[in-house]
């Protein structure tokens, strides 16, 4: 173990208060080794995919203190929180011969000025230069011998919407065996602030480390783990027994999958290593409007079915919509707890669903992704995951390596489909507070997801204040014309909240007929004599007569006992 020594400040320091209030001192652990699942990511690493995660931001420099942001002031501002995470420092070490998984430990040598990049953008500096440029860098992976992430400061975005010209925009990325989606965007917010008068030259998390493991410490990691692969691959094994069998039972009962086979389309080959990319912007408000054309669906089976549109309409177009086959997606979904947000790494499994691009009717085909969501969240969290888990367990690191090797080197993924799109949706940043770096607002976040061999088209959702951006990367030789395919999306929205106005307007007609109705039987009523009334006045009446003649009887009695006393006297 490694001491680390931490310094820690409150938050509620006064500004200019440059003295810790205390000082803590942690044993910590810097080295800790990939996950199977985190390196998968690495294995499957490629010259034609780079297994590259981001976000692309644009941000308006004009809040600002000084209405402007330097390189130099972005470079401190960025020391300043790297500290909130240690995984910023991180960098892989392969375990000896590769016997192993790798393990991420400390870069002794970190450099925050290689991983900061400083590029303006050619003009007209509009959105589609701002894509060209992202797809272009996400064509390339990382040096892996640093901590392998990199932020590009692109200045002169002069003619974006939503931003004033003079604003800059920021691309981000790390390696997938880093991060998956949500613990990507943990790293991302570790960069922002709630303030645009950020304390330069402050930091509330310090961490020191010290030396790396020598080569001697390495092997003594290694060799242990060796000895007691046999018995993880006995326990993964009956793991796998187990959950194999109740995969069997769910999908011959409730998650029973509606098509059996992936449809090959356009989508489904080897890629390039050259990249198309877009952002499609979507308000929070129209998808809750859309909401309503199926009971119990969520906002993210609206995004999928409005992905699906787009996508079946782009393949119309180009003459390649399989005819009765809908596209298969898989779509992530996090297990990750709430408690190890920041711990970095990949803790999700999949769900793998049609999503209706068969289906023409924008309306069915919400319901049709609404019914499979359900059934499939519950069986890629409860199922999926450990037979993933348990798989990654029983082959030993360095078969599994060998095997990613051998896939991409005869293309299997691209001759033999097992999905044709990856959706998924990182969890967004909830409330309209803005959100600022080194003093500019955050006006936009469009994420980015990596592509592989079979799968040359994927969407990335996010949301921030009251808006969801989809991101989309392709590859250019696939998908050539992306300013197309992002008009099918658009198109495809239409279509969606058209369907939206009908059913509103039909539920108001019916609500006004109703109203039709129920007015004129109001008013006959008020107008009508109550029965009811009329009984008891009778009733009244009737009480009141007899209680007279009874008064009239009795003053009778009265008068006759009266006059024959009167008569006796006499």
């Amino acid at each position: 173990m490694i001491t680390v020594n931490v310094v820690v400040r409150n938050s509620n320091d006064n500004k200019n208060c440059h003295f810790p209030q205390r000082e803590l001192s942690a044993r910590v652990d810097p080295v800790k080794q990939l996950t199977p699942m985190d390196s998968h990511f690495f294995y499957f690493e490629a010259p034609n995919q780079p297994m590259m995660i981001g976000s692309l931001w644009l941000c308006d420099q004009t809040t600002a203190p000084d209405g402007l942001v330097r390189h130099k002031d972005i470079l401190q501002y960025i020391s300043d929180r790297l500290n909130t995470t240690s995984y910023f420092r991180r960098r892989l070490e392969q375990a000896p011969f590769q016997l192993d998984d790798p393990y991420w430990l400390q870069d002794e040598n970190f450099d925050v000025e290689y991983h900061v990049r400083h590029v303006g953008l050619p003009q007209p500096g509009d959105w589609r230069q701002l894509c060209i440029f992202t797809a272009r860098t996400m064509s390339r992976s990382v040096d892996m011998e640093r901590a392998p992430w990199e932020i590009y400061i692109i200045e002169g975005v002069n003619n974006v919407e939503g931003v004033p010209p003079g604003s800059f925009a920021v691309l981000i990325r790390f390696h997938h065996a880093y991060v998956d989606g949500k613990a990507g965007l943990e790293l991302t917010t570790a960069l922002w602030e709630d303030t645009p008068n950020h304390e330069y030259g402050r930091r509330d998390h310090v961490e020191v480390a010290e030396r790396p493991p020598t080569r001697l410490e390495m092997w003594a990691r290694t060799t242990p783990r060796m000895i007691g692969q046999s018995f993880r691959s006995l326990r993964a094994g009956v793991e796998i027994t187990r959950k194999s069998y109740e995969l069997a039972k769910r999908l011959r009962g409730e998650a029973r999958p509606e098509q059996r086979r992936v449809p090959k389309t356009v989508f489904n080959t080897t890629i390039s290593p050259h990249r198309s990319y877009a952002g499609y912007e979507l308000t929070i408000a129209e998808l809750k409007r859309m909401r309503q054309l199926c009971a119990g669906s969520s906002l993210n089976d609206v995004i999928i079915s409005v992905i699906a549109g787009g996508m079946r309409r782009y393949l119309s177009a180009h003459n390649a919509l399989p005819g009765n086959e809908s596209l298969v997606s898989m779509c992530p979904v996090s297990i990750r707890p709430e408690d190890a947000r920041k711990d970095g790494g990949n803790l999700v499994s999949a769900m793998f669903i049609g999503i209706g691009t068969d289906i023409a009717d924008p309306v069915e085909r919400l319901k049709a992704v609404q019914r499979r969501t359900q059934n499939g969240i519950p069986l890629a969290k409860e199922v999926l995951c450990d037979l993933s888990n348990a798989y990654g367990d029983m082959v030993p690191a360095y078969m599994r390596n060998m095997g990613a090797a051998l896939g991409n080197k005869l293309r299997l993924a691209g001759k033999y489909p097992m999905v044709n799109t990856v959706i998924t949706n990182v969890p967004g940043i909830p409330g309209m507070q803005p959100k600022y770096f080194a003093g500019a607002t955050i006006r936009m976040v469009s994420p980015i997801v990596p592509i592989a061999d079979g799968v040359a088209i994927s969407h990335g959702i996010t949301g921030i204040y009251d808006r969801i951006c989809i991101g989309v990367l392709a590859d250019r030789k696939v998908v050539p014309d992306m300013d197309f395919y992002v008009s099918c999306l658009a198109e495809s929205t239409r279509e969606f909240l058209a369907a939206t106005e009908a059913l509103e307007e039909a539920k108001a007609a019916a609500a006004k007929e109703v109203t039709a109705v129920t007015e004129p039987a109001s008013k006959s009523k008020e107008n009508k004599p109550d029965a009811s009334k009329n009984t008891r006045k009778a009733a009244n009446t009737t009480d009141k007569q007899a209680a007279e003649k009874a008064a009239s009887k009795q003053e009778e009695s009265v008068v006759e006992a009266s006059q024959r006393k009167s008569g006796s006297a006499a």
